[in-house]
């Protein structure tokens, strides 16, 4: 079964900020050297509408495992550093810290260290429109089997002069090794 992705709250409405491509693969052998953990790596894209180019501060990615969920003893599946992970690595203070600037402690430790919930933050960068074409995420994930497909929320947020905008947050559900979904999603 395909992947699927699904706004979570059906009345929101991003006029700026859309989670475009979504793809996870194998990461690579030099990428396995450098972050041994991260077996697979997840790109994410958040995307602009189009015909449009913006320059943001405090691009952030919030990002969730909904599934599959953890084992009973606490191992399972993980974001983990990537070795093309080029962002600060945000982590939740408490289990119900919300998505934003406050509640987020940026980790300083390296590899960064293994969450269920993450917070991707650039300090500046430039979203464009169309699949492919905005600041990409790359995060590593650790524990997932072969077999396995997964399942996050993605909630894009990012500051502009004096104004903080947000996108919708997308159920990202089922996505397969290998997989590649490309969309605007959280229009």
């Amino acid at each position: 079964m395909p992947a699927t992705a699904t706004k979570i709250d059906s009345t929101c409405h991003s006029p700026l900020l859309f989670i475009g491509r979504v793809l996870l693969r194998p990461s690579t052998p030099a990428a396995l050297q450098q972050f041994p953990d991260a077996k697979y790596v997840l790109g994410v894209d958040i995307i602009g509408p189009p015909e449009y180019r913006v320059a943001l501060d405090n691009l952030m990615l919030f990002l969730t495992i909904t599934d599959p969920p953890l084992n009973p003893d606490g191992t399972g599946v993980f974001f983990v550093q990537h070795a093309d992970t080029g962002w600060l690595w945000g982590l939740p203070v408490s289990d119900d810290t919300p998505p934003g600037m406050d509640g987020w402690k940026e980790d300083p430790h390296q590899p960064h260290q293994p969450t269920r919930r993450l917070r991707g933050r650039k300090l500046q960068d430039a979203i464009w429109s169309g699949p492919a074409n905005g600041s990409t995420y790359w995060i590593g994930v650790n524990g997932l089997k072969d077999t396995q497909t997964l399942s996050f929320t993605a909630y894009p947020m990012a500051e502009k002069a004096v104004a903080t905008t947000s996108g919708c947050t997308i159920q990202m559900t089922g996505l397969s090794i290998n997989e590649n979904l490309n969309g605007t999603w959280g229009g």
